[in-house]
């Protein structure tokens, strides 16, 4: 596929007017929405790239060459509770820069009924403007999950941590993952446990090593897992391990339908994280889009209350 060229964000200039479909909204739905992409990354199994930190933790590499390649994933669409194919949006990267030792970044790109490239009025590629994105990635049982804020094959210059969790005064029980660049003060501190107790997408979603030690005091009960979106979604992406032909995401999100209606319906531990310090880290580029189809609702203000003021995975009592 060629996508050279000049192209146009898709409900661009910053502004989500609202569409038309936006008046056909039923009371009760949940109106938010936003289209998305999960690409596993691919290590390079070689030591010049893969150094490990002071206590011989292997890490996700720390430039672009680091990495072999990625694998696009389906493009999807999260409305009203439930995840489905987002069949007119394909992600597309050009190839490996020598130049700059990097790949380009990549875009979200429309098509059209007939299988060409959606184009403006004044002939540029229609392309899905980006929210967030980060790279998730499990290195081993000693260092479960960190975090790239960014696309770690276009940047070598990436702010990267652990997983942490914040504990909302105005959220009792609820954990919002976050990394240690996420916005400060919307939370309170940053903590390596999360907030409540007994949650029940521990561990399928979050390791057990993450669980509160119930000290200097007793928790109150797990309300739910919130935060940061990319964070959220990579966690779930781990809930599979990936096989060759086969698409992880698809199946998790699309095939068994594990997220739907606020709740994370999997209890297996996940089968994706790397098991052994041996192991090369195991990643995936999560990247958030507004949806163009629900401008309206598709805004940075309605994404950041579905991660800051809302729950977006809710307990599953067993």
């Amino acid at each position: 596929m060629s996508a050279r060229g000049s192209h146009s964000h898709v409900g661009s200039n910053g502004k989500h007017k609202a569409s038309a479909s936006s008046s056909n909204f039923q009371l009760g739905q949940d109106h938010s929405s936003f289209l998305f992409v999960i690409n596993e990354l691919v290590v390079h199994n070689d030591d010049r790239f893969n150094v490990g930190d002071d206590w011989y933790n292997r890490e996700p590499p720390r430039e672009p060459r680091g990495f072999e390649r990625e694998i696009p994933g389906t493009v999807m669409r999260y409305y009203n509770g439930q995840v489905t194919e987002a069949y007119e949006y394909r992600w597309f990267r050009g190839e490996f820069d020598e130049s700059r030792h990097a790949w380009p970044r990549g875009s979200l790109y429309k098509y059209d009924s007939d299988g060409s490239l959606a184009l403006t009025d004044d002939g540029n590629f229609q392309c899905a403007d980006m929210y967030k994105e980060s790279a998730v990635f499990s290195c081993n049982p000693f260092l479960p999950i960190a975090i790239l804020v960014g696309d770690p094959l276009f940047d070598s210059s990436l702010a990267r941590g652990p997983l942490l969790f914040q504990h909302p005064e105005s959220q009792k029980g609820v954990s919002h993952a976050v990394h240690p660049d996420s916005c400060a003060g919307r939370g309170g501190a940053m903590c390596k446990f999360v907030a409540g107790a007994s949650p029940s997408w521990m561990p399928s979603l979050v390791p057990k090593t993450y669980r509160h030690p119930h000290r200097p005091h007793t928790p109150p009960p797990s309300r739910g897992l919130s935060g940061e979106l990319p964070i959220i979604l990579g966690l779930m992406a781990f809930s599979e391990a990936s096989s060759e032909g086969e698409e992880a995401a698809r199946r998790i999100f699309l095939e068994e339908r594990r997220w739907r209606h606020g709740k994370w319906h999997h209890s297996e531990a996940p089968k994706g994280y790397a098991r052994s310090s041996q192991e090369t880290p195991r990643g995936f580029l999560v990247t958030v889009f507004f949806d163009p189809e629900n401008e309206a609702y598709s805004t940075e203000e309605s994404l950041e209350a579905m991660e800051w003021k809302q729950v977006i995975v809710g307990e599953s009592r067993r």
